[in-house]
């Protein structure tokens, strides 16, 4: 097998790791990939799974506002 190295803009990143997904291990190995890209790939898709599953919740601009202003006046006298 031959070993290649490439660098790959961010925005296309996740397009080229996929399509190197779709082959078989034996033809394609990602070697080395980018640490923080994995951690916020993994980080990402545990809040994906919480949201479908029901148990996570977004919230709009409005929402966080409301909420931090809240939390602002509990806390500043």
């Amino acid at each position: 097998m031959a070993t290649i190295k490439l660098r790959v803009s961010e925005k296309i990143l996740d397009k080229v790791l996929w399509l190197l997904g779709q082959f078989s291990p034996d033809e394609v190995e990602v070697l080395e990939s980018d640490a923080v890209f994995k951690a916020n790939k993994s980080e990402l898709n545990t809040k994906l799974e919480r949201l479908k599953s029901g148990e996570g919740k977004t919230y709009s601009l409005e929402e966080v506002d409301a909420i931090l202003e809240e939390t602002i006046r509990k806390y500043e006298n």
